[in-house]
């Protein structure tokens, strides 16, 4: 018998077992500890779940900019399990496309085909995205947020609510957009923008 695991913690967690409910899946919820929301313990879960008869969902952080969702899905990765999607039966997804693994879709979203949508994606409620957009691994996509078509998303980027790309539009890698509204044609990786920095700020790596 397959054993199917919902792992993480907050909000995430709850909306994770609310789909998973709603689809009639027999999951297990399991809330990791935490002392920093970054470093989670493991152990129980691994004691108590083998590798070979379980399938995880990793629910974590709205926002994976700071790269605990890439850290805890990794681990979970190693230890030799396999993931599995949640997608609302409130969404529509077309046919052809791509789901890398571990993907939330919330209730409302239309995603249309040729797209690919990354590893560890979680897209709340109505995101709508159009044909050949390609997420990366992680990215967050808050409620309402739209797409055109062939907007590229790189990994660990988080659009806030209400965002909307125009066709063609490239996003870096580790963005945060907290301020709705029409995004730039271009945003560099790791580029910031929120009420406080509404031009932006990025973080440049120092040379050794």
């Amino acid at each position: 018998m397959t054993n199917y695991v919902v792992l993480g913690e907050g909000s995430a967690l709850e909306c994770a077992c609310g789909v998973a409910d709603d689809l009639g899946m027999a999951c297990v919820r399991v809330e990791l500890p935490s002392a920093d929301r970054y470093n989670f313990q493991l152990d129980d879960f691994f004691a108590t779940y083998a590798s070979d008869d379980t399938l995880v969902f990793v629910a974590l952080d709205e926002r994976a900019v700071n790269y605990s969702r890439h850290k805890l899905i990794a681990r979970v990765r190693m230890a030799g399990y396999r993931l599995f999607n949640l997608i609302s039966p409130k969404a529509i997804v077309d046919e052809g496309v791509v789901l890398m693994g571990n993907v939330y879709v919330g209730a409302g979203c239309n995603l249309a085909g040729q797209s690919v949508v990354g590893l560890g994606c979680w897209l709340d409620r109505q995101v709508t995205i159009d044909h050949s957009v390609r997420l990366g691994s992680c990215v967050t996509l808050q409620c309402g947020v739209t797409l055109g078509r062939d907007v590229v998303v790189g990994k660990g980027t988080t659009l806030s609510t209400g965002s909307f790309a125009l066709k063609g539009t490239k996003i870096g890698h580790h963005c945060e957009w907290l301020l709705g509204g029409q995004l730039p044609e271009i945003i560099p990786d790791q580029s910031f923008f929120d009420r406080l920095m509404p031009d932006g700020a990025r973080i440049l790596k120092k040379n050794n």
